[in-house]
């Protein structure tokens, strides 16, 4: 936090910015009217004005079902707990390892709530580790130790390779799954299913719909585990601060995975594959109770959102590498392999501290109203960035604003770079 308020010292309110933290491709039509259907479902039922219905376990067995299938595992319906977004998932996990004794190994970058939870409730940091596996160890220690996996980066959309340590448990966060292309549209899955190979009782997954769906007001988030204590500790400690989630939550995450079991079907087997996938959904659906089931339709609809916000993506990407020589360095190999979101390096002189950085990104936003976000938002701390990462810094990218605007901010960018590389010393800190 002492970063971010360097960082953000005197900036105007209406500054333009880049590397926004969210989606901002507009939501699929199919999905707002899903949502009034489920919304409607969830009154009907009673669910609004009550803090809990049978309905709510037939939501969890369902889930159970689809993410079993999708993620290749065996699941109960007492393994599967809706989160108030991801961000309450990762702080159920991780205030659980904490008092385990149980220190994290982090990708850097990664999330904020991955530092800030265990910050708050006595937790350890034990080291972290950047795209090739290379870890950085702060020196502190703990009985356990808990390796955290993010699929993709959320901050980079690439897949890290995790060091090589003898961890006693794993976070996996299933990030981003739609907006791949061919002929890696399903990196992300493939990935996560090796990487659980079919077990649980020694990990913790979490899902939000809230950046495929662009719907992350509404909150939904998922956590599958078979290891029993995390559960039950993660199901009091939800009824102890709020009794229940939103019905309507869990109706989201059943659409999200729905469709990435139908856009999986259609990219590998074509319409019949999806077809039939489709009949088993209703199946599954009427088999666990649930009334919600997307219509073929609408979830037709849904994925070839999904595919033209991935182009969406692509062409963002593109745009970026041929209006940026000399100001970002975006190799092609640094496609994400789904999501939104690059960190790539500025290329601007006298920043090689970390000091220098914070002083460089809060002159560019005082002067020319443009915030950016530097790695130094996205976990770790400066000697971890400058230890892991050397060199010109990085700042986020977001690829799903529109074009115009993508090429807009990239033009204040270089003007910014251009005539505030070196901060006024008449212009207060």
């Amino acid at each position: 936090m002492a970063v971010y308020r360097e960082l953000r010292a005197g900036l105007p309110a209406d500054c333009a910015q880049i590397g926004y933290g969210y989606n901002l491709h507009p939501a699929a039509g199919a999905t707002h009217r899903f949502l009034h259907h489920a919304l409607r479902a969830c009154a009907d039922g009673g669910r609004l004005h009550e803090y809990g219905t049978a309905a709510d376990g037939h939501d969890r067995a369902l889930a159970a079902t689809l993410a079993g299938a999708y993620l290749g595992l065996e699941l109960d319906p007492d393994q599967v707990l809706f989160t108030t977004g991801a961000t309450e998932g990762i702080g159920l996990v991780t205030r659980f390892l904490a008092a385990c004794d149980a220190g994290l190994i982090l990708p850097s970058p990664c999330y904020y709530a991955f530092e800030q939870t265990p910050r708050r409730h006595g937790g350890t940091i034990l080291g972290r580790y950047r795209h090739d596996g290379t870890l950085h160890p702060t020196g502190e220690k703990a009985t356990h130790t808990a390796l955290v996996e993010i699929l993709p980066n959320g901050v980079t959309g690439t897949l890290h390779t995790p060091p090589r340590v003898d961890a006693d448990f794993r976070i996996v966060d299933i990030v981003f799954l739609a907006g791949g292309r061919a002929p890696t549209r399903h990196a992300v899955t493939d990935r996560a299913r090796a990487t659980l190979a079919g077990r649980l009782d020694d990990t913790a997954v979490l899902m939000t719909p809230s950046k495929d769906l662009c719907v992350p007001g509404i909150r939904p988030g998922l956590l599958l585990s078979t290891h029993a204590p995390l559960i039950d500790a993660a199901r009091d400690d939800v009824f102890d601060r709020s009794a229940t989630t939103s019905p309507l939550a869990g109706q989201v995450v059943l659409l999200y995975l729905s469709v990435l079991l139908l856009a999986e079907a259609r990219h590998t087997g074509g319409n019949p594959a999806f077809a039939t996938r489709h009949r088993w959904l209703q199946e599954r659906y009427a088999h666990h109770r649930v009334p919600t089931v997307p219509s073929e339709r609408t979830c037709r609809a849904i994925v070839d959102h999904l595919d033209a916000m991935s182009t969406h993506f692509a062409h963002a990407f593109d745009l970026a590498i041929r209006h940026t020589e000399g100001l970002l360095l975006i190799d092609p190999e640094q496609r994400p392999v789904a999501g939104y979101s690059l960190l790539p390096r500025v290329l601007v002189d006298d920043t090689d501290t970390p000091e220098a950085v914070v002083r460089w990104v809060n002159t560019i936003g005082r002067r020319h109203a443009l915030k950016l976000n530097p790695s130094y938002l996205f976990g770790g701390d400066r000697d971890s960035w400058h230890a892991l990462d050397p060199g010109p810094p990085r700042i986020r990218v977001n690829l799903s604003v529109a074009h115009p605007d993508l090429l807009h901010t990239l033009a204040l960018l270089r003007a910014a770079r251009d005539g505030a590389t070196h901060p006024r010393r008449d212009v207060p800190r």
